[in-house]
């Protein structure tokens, strides 16, 4: 059976010549010692009570004595009604828990695995590239959390600004840094007194527009393109994503005809995991149809070639398909002189600015667009009359 003494670890003494008070764990001829982190003069702990006498928070520390031994000694017991192994070294381990000392990026890495292991693949990305800038700009590859600091971050932006990185882009990493932060203040990895974002401010510039008007719209409609050509079917992905509310290209191709029923596409955006309900326009259902295959569970051809042997051939082969379709795009908005590059997104941009145009409201707006903007209540949640609501907005900003 174990037993515990409560002692003053004589042989290590400090510079001011004080000792450590420790608890020693016997079991047969082996014994362990838990350190309870306090120490002590000679004089103020008395051997035979194994008790502190003269200090002046002798209350708090006889106190603590007694916790750290309560809790070790019904370990022990525990161990000894189930016949489990009680040694020293496995009463320690029950009651004292080894603090796993994580620097920030290694901490970062234990969060990549975390968004790996819940299929949040894309999130997954945004860290390691954080961790892959950290790594670059700070010259470093083990960052204690210490040196995490006001100054650290701000000689970090500079450096990055000076190798040409734009602002908006530095703002992306110091946000995926700042999420790391937080993540290790909840999980008492670092403590938030040291928090170097308070300070801290991320700077954000203000981007060039990316929407373009109805005008605009209906001189890309007009557009003389050759069938099946890869501009008609880029075309066509810009006009569905548009009558989708602005629908990710990621999340667009990616749909199954399944996620139709009763005239509506229902899907759950990737990056934020939101559960959206669209009602097809007249020309989203056309273009749909346009692409139906009988032999296919998908909406459009290009996720014939995304599903297969792993999430990241998925990713990389998304990322293929809508750089290919951009490319088209922006070939074709230089041709019709729009002053600005086309992209798949520019299609979820024009359709929130053409309905503000309309004089729809901004709550209206963000709800059809998920966004949470003033209340918390985004599109899914709204009954059925505000849902119709939506549904008709929807089809005044795409009627082109």
């Amino acid at each position: 059976m174990a037993t515990f003494k409560v002692v003053l670890e004589t042989r290590r003494k400090r510079k001011n010549g004080s000792f450590p008070l420790v608890i020693r764990i016997f079991t047969g001829r082996t014994y362990r010692t838990v350190n309870l982190k306090v120490y002590l003069m000679e004089d103020e702990f008395d051997e035979a009570s194994q008790r502190v006498i003269k200090h002046p928070n002798r209350r708090e520390i006889n106190q603590k004595i007694t916790q750290n031994l309560v809790k070790l000694q019904e370990s022990a017991l525990k161990m000894e009604l189930t016949d489990t192994s009680g040694s020293a070294q496995s009463i320690k381990s029950s009651v004292i828990k080894p603090q796993l000392k994580l620097d920030f990026l290694a901490f970062a890495e234990t969060i990549v695995k975390e968004q790996e292991a819940s299929k949040h693949h894309g999130n997954a990305l945004f860290y390691k590239s954080a961790i892959s800038a950290l790594k670059t700009y700070s010259a470093k590859e083990i960052i204690q959390f210490k040196e995490v600091s006001y100054e650290f971050l701000k000689k970090l932006e500079s450096k990055m600004l000076a190798k040409g990185l734009a602002v908006n882009g530095v703002a992306m990493y110091m946000r995926t840094i700042r999420a790391i932060y937080n993540k290790a203040i909840k999980s008492k990895v670092v403590d938030r007194a040291n928090y170097p974002f308070e300070g801290y401010k991320i700077k954000m510039e203000t981007t060039a527009k990316r929407n373009i008007s109805k005008a605009d719209m209906q001189a890309l409609m007009a557009l003389e393109l050759k069938t099946n050509s890869p501009a008609w079917h880029a075309r066509n992905y810009f006009f569905l994503c548009f009558n989708l509310i602005g629908i990710s290209f990621a999340d667009m191709i990616t749909l199954k005809k399944t996620d139709i029923n009763q005239g509506r596409v229902l899907y759950r955006r990737k990056k934020t995991h939101k559960l959206y309900s669209v009602k097809l326009t007249k020309q989203a259902q056309d273009l749909v149809s346009l692409y139906d295959a009988p032999d296919s569970s998908y909406i459009l051809p290009e996720a014939q070639e995304l599903y297969g042997d792993s999430p990241a051939k998925e990713r990389r082969r998304i990322s293929q398909v809508t750089r290919n379709t951009n490319k088209y795009l922006s070939k074709m908005g230089e041709q019709l002189g729009l002053g600005q590059k086309l992209t798949t997104y520019v299609a979820r941009h024009s359709w929130a600015t053409i309905a503000k145009k309309m004089g729809y409201s901004k709550d209206l707006i963000a709800e059809a667009l998920g966004h949470e903007f003033g209340n918390k209540v985004t599109g899914i949640y709204l009954d059925s009359f505000d849902q119709e609501v939506i549904d008709e907005m929807n089809e005044n900003v795409c009627k082109l």
